[in-house]
């Protein structure tokens, strides 16, 4: 099976206006179609590659999925301990909003990822991988950037899925609050066991990196992505308005960030990822 490079172009991504008090993309609300299908084909393989890494079980599924033979024995048992992380099993399936929420995160890593240069010209240098179990606590982002003058910054992400009654910007709201909140205890858990592997200068930034925040610093920053159903996307940046009150500190328009993804029946969308999955078992 052939997979899109990458998933930014069937998103159709588009800027918020200049000037915006907070920078953030709107983009899915045209995916239909085989291109909607590439986008859930896309995210399962990349929900996979987390769950798995290196083991040779990702080998075992992408087979699978691909149309060869059922698994067998410890091997079957082994796929579907992977795949069950996030997405359960057809006897045993996990809650919908669960695989919602797990679904937001995806969308939200490939966006990262693939964004290797920012409005104000930062350049990525590492999107770390979201969680493998959406329900495991801590932090669900974090994105290191070296700036135009080479000192490396951060942004701290809260990603929620919208799928209820009422505005988004309520979503966006609880959210900042969260990050608001919790925070430090959320980087403290990311950027502590980097500090093992990471040295120069990223070791050095995950080591202060709690300080920073604490600090207000121009070094860091927050960021609040939501997947949700087209129809629903906020119509006004004013709709992220609750990142910026909950951290007036963070002045430059760079360091308070928002991604939205409304996808047409964003649940079905997600419920299409989740069987792409089962399909490898």
């Amino acid at each position: 099976m052939t997979l899109p490079h990458d998933l930014s172009p069937l998103l159709a991504l588009q800027q918020s206006p200049a000037g915006s008090p907070v920078e953030y993309v709107i983009g899915g609300l045209l995916l239909t179609g085989g291109v909607r299908e590439e986008a859930a084909q896309l995210l399962a393989d990349d929900a996979m590659v987390i769950a798995c890494g290196k083991a040779e079980v990702l080998d075992w599924w992408r087979a699978r999925r691909n149309g060869g033979a059922p698994h067998t024995g410890t091997r079957e048992k082994a796929v579907k301990t992977y795949a069950g992380i996030a997405f359960g099993s057809p006897g045993a399936p996990v809650n919908e909003h669960h695989v919602q929420g797990h679904v937001a995160e995806l969308l939200w890593s490939r966006v990262m990822r693939e964004r290797s240069v920012c409005r104000d010209g930062r350049r990525l240098v590492k999107a770390h991988p979201v969680k493998a179990d959406p329900l495991e606590p801590g932090g669900d982002g974090l994105v290191i950037y070296q700036d135009s003058d080479g000192v490396l910054v951060f942004r701290l992400w809260e990603i929620k899925k919208h799928e209820q009654q009422g505005a988004v910007s309520t979503t966006i709201n609880r959210a900042s609050k969260q990050l608001s909140e919790r925070g430090a205890e959320y980087l403290a858990k990311l950027a502590g066991p980097e500090t093992l592997e990471a040295d120069g200068q990223l070791g050095q930034l995950y080591a202060d990196m709690v300080e920073l925040w604490f600090d207000r610093s121009a070094r860091a920053g927050v960021g609040v992505s939501v997947g949700t159903s087209s129809g629903r996307e906020p119509r006004l940046p004013q709709a992220f308005g609750s990142i910026r009150t909950a951290f007036p500190q963070f002045t430059d328009a760079a360091q308070t960030e928002g991604v939205v993804v409304a996808i047409p029946d964003f649940a079905d969308f997600a419920d299409r990822v989740k069987e792409i999955v089962w399909s490898g078992l």
